[in-house]
């Protein structure tokens, strides 16, 4: 294909330019298909691709309307994703739904809907692994490492010294330390 003289019209059609509602549309499909994603990311990335607020707009709309973009649903096939690969406390999730985007009635929502049951379930399976890895160290240093694992996956510190009582009564583990 070659090239076009300069000064001489495009061969697309208006309807099809660079930037313009429709090709921000097709953008937005292209991206909606390889995975779900929030109107926030969706948004960011055609701007980063050189569409305009307008066309954005537009797009996301469009998309929206006819069911292809919904933060809730992405907001929970994310959730429960995450949990179910890496097992992290309400905390975590929370600052990874805000980083997505996710509006904050839609964070409680989930949060509520995936800790029904509570946390502890979750840290019990990070926890359990974690000192798997960890079989050849002394009980103290273990505890510690365990603690500060569990509070980086963003579990609470009464979660966090429930588990760790049931383990010094079964492992003799030192005392959680607040």
């Amino acid at each position: 294909m070659g090239r076009r003289p300069e000064g001489q019209p495009s061969a697309r059609p208006p309807s099809v330019r660079r930037n313009s509602p429709s090709t921000a549309y097709q953008a937005a499909v292209a991206l909606l298909t390889a995975r779900d994603r929030t109107r926030f990311e969706l948004s960011r990335l055609l701007a980063a691709r050189g569409f305009s607020q307008d066309e954005r707009e537009l797009a996301i709309n469009r998309l929206k309307e006819q069911g292809h973009l919904d933060e809730r649903r992405f907001a929970t096939i994310w959730a429960r994703s995450r949990l179910r690969a890496k097992p992290m406390g309400p905390y975590r999730l929370r600052q990874e739904l805000d980083a997505k985007g996710v509006e904050e009635h839609l964070v409680r929502e989930v949060l509520r809907e995936m800790y029904e049951d509570g946390e502890e379930a979750a840290a019990r399976r990070a926890m359990a692994a974690k000192v798997a890895a960890l079989p050849r160290l002394p009980a103290a240093s273990r505890t510690g490492r365990v603690v500060r694992f569990l509070q980086r996956r963003g579990f609470s510190t009464q979660v966090i010294c429930r588990l760790l009582r049931e383990g010094r009564q079964t492992h003799g583990d030192h005392e959680c330390a607040g």
